[in-house]
């Protein structure tokens, strides 16, 4: 059970960087649109490179969404809800504070720490609920972003971006 717990937290690190690369990489896409459309002549003044900014700032947006989203591993987000309950105190000691540092403290945990230790540490009863803001986000980001390649494609099918 424990190593499964562990196993759960390292998952949600490697989605994490996943998610970053993905967004990185659907920028320079952007960018390499966007410039290309810059550079074609016809094209400077053209609604496509507005869609085209609103997607690069739309995506760059995201970086924030997706780091907010795991800033604090899940683990440690139960301990606010569950308290002793929760699986983050079904780790070993090691285990503990490497979720800790993940969690971008660099203090060391006391070798038995409480609930409301780690609460008041972390901050977590004023912090807003980013798991649900980010699920929400993510939604609507593949609704404008599909739309929008939508959109390109066909303007670039029945036009090739050319006036």
């Amino acid at each position: 059970m424990k190593n499964e717990l562990f196993h759960s937290f390292i998952k949600e690190q490697k989605l994490y960087r996943i998610f970053s690369q993905i967004a990185k990489y659907v920028s320079i896409v952007f960018l390499i649109i966007y410039l290309y459309l810059l550079f074609s002549s016809s094209y400077t003044a053209s609604p496509l490179i507005v869609v085209i900014n609103y997607l690069a700032i739309l995506t760059s947006f995201s970086g924030i969404i997706t780091f907010k989203y795991y800033e604090i591993p899940s683990i440690l987000l139960a301990v606010f809800t569950e308290g002793e309950l929760s699986p983050f105190f079904q780790l070993n000691s090691e285990e503990r504070q490497f979720v800790w540092r993940k969690a971008g403290r660099e203090d060391l945990l006391p070798q038995d720490p409480t609930p409301d230790y780690i609460s008041n540490h972390l901050h977590l009863y004023d912090r807003y609920p980013w798991k649900k803001i980010g699920k929400i986000y993510a939604v609507i980001y593949l609704v404008v972003i599909l739309s929008s390649i939508f959109y390109l494609t066909s303007v670039y099918i029945e036009t090739g971006f050319q006036n």
